[in-house]
């Protein structure tokens, strides 16, 4: 399946569950705006094509997961920054049937997109670092680093052996 910058922005739409802040639109701008980040990450030249929107080489589903995990980091820092900015005000949610008040401290909420973006940045370095690791061949088999042997059954010590 090719990949274009439309099928991967509705993929990270609706893993993030069609959250009502954010659109496909968005999120394909900021694949658009980010597709070098993923190349420098992944040491991997990727573009997008004019017109067509395909991103080239295509992405495997280890490349969209990270690319798709970068975006997550992303969305925790726009959390991040808009709960920042209400933390001088506590929100108050008042229940229907018996008019109980619910009292929200928007510090712990921000401590908990914290700790989510910091869970999901862990992530990201391991996947990247895994993914590296697995695309690195040797540069050079010479196969001239291993001396001949010289095995004769004769030479064993047969104490070893119980013989």
């Amino acid at each position: 399946m090719i990949n274009t910058v439309a099928s991967v922005a509705q993929e990270i739409y609706e893993e993030l569950g069609e959250q009502s802040d954010t659109s496909i639109a968005a999120i394909a701008a900021w694949i658009r705006r980010n597709i070098g980040g993923l190349s420098n990450m992944l040491d991997k030249k990727y573009e997008i094509k004019d017109g067509t929107y395909e991103i080239t080489p295509n992405l495997t589903d280890i490349e969209k997961y990270i690319f798709k995990k970068m975006y997550s980091i992303y969305y925790f820092d726009l959390k991040i920054k808009s709960t920042a900015s209400l933390t001088s005000t506590d929100y108050v949610s008042v229940k229907d049937d018996f008019g109980s008040i619910q009292k929200i401290n928007s510090n712990e909420v921000l401590r908990n997109f914290y700790s989510i973006r910091k869970q999901e940045y862990e992530e990201l370095k391991s996947l990247i670092d895994t993914y590296n690791l697995n695309q690195v061949n040797p540069l050079q088999i010479a196969g001239d680093d291993i001396f001949p042997g010289n095995y004769n059954p004769e030479n064993i010590d047969r104490t070893i052996y119980g013989n």
